[in-house]
């Protein structure tokens, strides 16, 4: 299991919390059994409060509209309600999982101990990357794009990995891609400018998405 948004950045100390938390696995093998682990929970998982569950939910915007292999709401009465959103090998229809992402990958000492479960952290960059073909309007991705560009993103590492998805995901999917990090990277270089900021960097990878369609 691989986290690649606000969960990943906050068990990083990176922001404090996440309303869902964003999971992509290897493939559907992997999907089932964890469905099945989800969906009818051991007795040992009851807290304090009860039964800690997580119920399918049918119909949801990440599922129809954003590609999301399935969404659970986690119910739990010690720590609240937050929704687990699931996708399998592909993000959102459009960035793959792929073996460059998995070897810069680390399991946080939080989960170093568990036996039949991996769960490994993607790279600053990786997360960047999927947080930046994310649909446009979506202003927490970009405050999130704005944290990871504060702790210091190495571009040329993302750009390597564009080139990866380039060899792996359809043209026209990978055009559109581009199209939206351009936009999203466009949207985050005019918010420092109007903080009196500029990062050199950023300005140079945006220079060089035009050479990469």
């Amino acid at each position: 299991m691989y986290l690649i948004g606000g969960g990943n950045l906050a068990l990083r100390g990176v922001k404090p919390a996440t309303a869902d938390v964003d999971v992509v696995l290897e493939n559907y093998k992997a999907f089932k059994t964890f469905e099945d682990v989800l969906t009818d929970p051991s007795p040992e998982w009851r807290t304090s409060g009860g039964l800690v569950v997580y119920l399918k939910v049918f119909g949801h915007e990440y599922g129809g509209r954003l590609g999301a292999d399935a969404v659970y709401r986690k119910i739990d009465p010690d720590m609240g309600d937050f929704n687990l959103d699931v996708f399998v090998k592909r993000v959102m229809g459009g960035i793959q999982l792929t073996e460059s992402m998995g070897k810069r990958a680390f399991i946080p000492r939080e989960f170093v101990g568990l036996k039949k479960l991996r769960v490994h952290l993607v790279s600053l960059e990786d997360i960047f990357l999927f947080k930046g073909v994310t649909s446009l309007g979506r202003s927490k991705d970009v405050d999130d794009l704005l944290r990871l560009l504060e702790l210091g993103v190495d571009f040329n590492v993302v750009f390597k990995e564009l080139k990866v998805q380039k060899n792996t995901i359809e043209p026209e999917s990978f055009e559109r891609l581009v199209g939206i990090l351009y936009e999203k990277m466009i949207e985050v270089q005019e918010l420092l400018r109007m903080r009196g900021l500029r990062s050199s960097s950023l300005d140079m990878f945006i220079n060089s998405l035009g050479t990469i369609i």
